[in-house]
């Protein structure tokens, strides 16, 4: 799952760019004239962090030069692919150097470990010392949190960000169609979609409602149907999305569909990328994607300009979550982070660097608007490499050159930065960032409706449930297996009570149990965030 996670991270990371803005009469020309917060005297940090870049940063680089110069310090970091980084983290733990930083992907049941172990300093009597820290949603804190202690600092993510459905408008308009607006419009409009043949070429090649093996990606069109942990047994505790009411009604629509024709009957085996390869060729009327300022010529991902050529009159649009049976309407919120840096608890006796390491990470977590993003914003153009150095400016947009990190300090951070002072308004900018007219109306269509959207923030993130890291995988893995034999008819609904009590049985009772004295314990529970908030 890491790496689909991944797949659909770089499709929105595209842009790159969203990094650090204060304005012009701020900075000097080296990215800042700022003075250190921490003082003069130049000390070490290591830095232990995972990449998805190829190749890996260089060390000593003039990128390198720039950081020591602007913070007076000497940094010495160690990035490794993430492909390895896993088990060399947990080397590099147990072997008991560790690094004055080191870095995750997101917080798992090994950063729970450590922090308990004291591996990690706590830093909740640091953070409200710096300006972009103090934007950062409780919801977030709290996922980075053990035991109320703050163990990592997050880096954006846009929560409303991540894949979302699609649907060929055109299609709709030719068969006289209405938007789906809940599982049995749904299910009207898919079986159209692939019977009544919408691309017009006299043939039966066309599939309503696209998925792929391991369900990918859920069709839930809305929180109320997803895996999140949104309904109540009937013991009033919160539990997983696999055994709800909800998913219930999910899998049995999808059932209907499969039995109607209006899917690929060989979707329990396709992956995903094979079916973005079908609706780029213009042969299926439902399925997902996100923002992102590049769509096309990509892999795996939506390809408008391929779609366009295969189906000319081919339009594109989002879908709005289905109105639920409680009368909510909203998607299920992202995490709003990707990726934490924690700081060794060696470093309790050196305020000064602990204060040096969150003042380096504050300044380079700032955002420039796309707008800004130029040769005349010094602080962008210092953290990006220089014009000519790590970007040039190709039609009023800054692209990455391909030595782009030798010079441009963000690379040194995996170019995961800026966001927080601005939330997801920070969306907009794959609107003016985009290449083609149709990539503009995607995304300004899609960021158009999330901005509309409710979403629901999951309490599960929130808490550390040392009983829900043990078991969820496995738990998870089944209630795949067994809601894709109920999709496909090689399980009868009729056996959903049984479904549920083997999931429970399994260890999900265990699960459900703790999960929700913790969330008791702490106060938390699910709650909405509407839209414009």
């Amino acid at each position: 799952m890491k790496k689909v996670l991944m797949l659909t991270l770089a499709a929105v990371m595209v842009t790159g760019l969203l990094s650090g803005c204060t304005s012009k009469g701020e900075q000097g020309a080296s990215g800042g004239d700022k003075a250190s917060a921490s003082g003069d005297t130049a000390m070490t940090i290591t830095w232990f962090d995972g990449t998805w870049a190829s190749p890996v940063p260089e060390l000593n680089n003039e990128a390198n030069k720039k950081l020591n110069e602007k913070f007076n310090i000497t940094f010495k970091p160690q990035y490794i692919p993430f492909d390895l980084y896993t088990d060399k983290l947990t080397v590099k733990m147990a072997s008991g150097d560790i690094p004055d930083v080191i870095g995750t992907e997101l917080v798992d049941a090994n950063y729970v470990k450590w922090a308990r172990q004291g591996a990690f300093l706590p830093l909740n009597d640091y953070v409200d010392k710096y300006e972009t820290y103090k934007s950062i949603p409780d919801s977030v804190w709290d996922a980075v949190s053990v035991d109320g202690k703050i163990y990592g600092i997050p880096l954006y993510f846009p929560a409303s960000g991540g894949k979302k459905p699609l649907i060929r408008k055109d299609w709709l308009d030719k068969l006289g169609l209405e938007m789906p607006t809940n599982f049995e419009e749904l299910k009207d409009v898919a079986v159209a979609f692939a019977t009544q043949d919408p691309d017009g070429n006299g043939k039966d090649d066309t599939i309503g409602l696209g998925l792929a093996k391991g369900i990918v990606y859920d069709p839930s069109f809305g929180a109320y149907w997803s895996s999140t942990w949104y309904h109540k047994n009937s013991e009033g505790q919160l539990i997983p999305g696999q055994i709800s009411p909800g998913v219930k009604e999910k899998v049995t629509a999808i059932n209907d569909l499969y039995q109607a024709g209006a899917m690929d009957k060989d979707w329990t085996t396709k992956p995903y990328n094979d079916v973005f390869k079908d609706f780029n060729a213009g042969k299926v009327g439902i399925w997902y994607e996100q923002v992102g300022t590049n769509k096309g010529a990509q892999a795996g991902v939506l390809d408008i300009p391929t779609l366009k050529k295969n189906a000319p009159g081919a339009e594109v649009v989002s879908m709005p979550a289905f109105t639920a049976p409680d009368g909510s309407q909203g998607y299920v919120s992202g995490s709003g982070y990707y990726r934490v840096w924690m700081l060794s608890s060696a470093l309790k006796k050196d305020e000064a660097k602990v204060n040096k390491i969150l003042e380096m990470i504050d300044y380079m977590q700032q955002y420039v608007p796309a707008e800004e993003q130029n040769p005349d914003n010094e602080y962008f153009d210092w953290i990006s490499g220089g014009e000519g150095k790590g970007y040039n400016m190709v039609d009023g947009v800054p692209e990455p050159t391909e030595e782009s990190s030798k010079y441009a300090p963000k690379a040194l951070f995996n170019d995961s930065l800026g966001g927080w002072a601005v939330g997801d308004e920070s969306m907009r900018d794959y609107e003016a960032q985009s290449k083609t007219p149709e990539s503009k109306a995607f995304n300004k269509d899609m960021v158009g409706m999330l901005e509309k959207s409710d979403f629901y923030i999951s309490p599960v993130g929130r808490i550390q449930s040392s009983v829900y890291y043990s078991k969820i995988s496995a738990l998870n893995e089944f209630a795949t297996n067994e809601m894709t034999k109920f999709m496909v008819g090689q399980r009868p609904i009729s056996d959903w009570d049984k479904y549920v009590e083997e999931y429970l049985a399994k260890g999900g009772k265990e699960v459900i149990d703790d999960v929700n004295k913790l969330l008791s314990e702490a106060g938390i529970q699910g709650e909405w965030k509407k839209a414009g908030q």
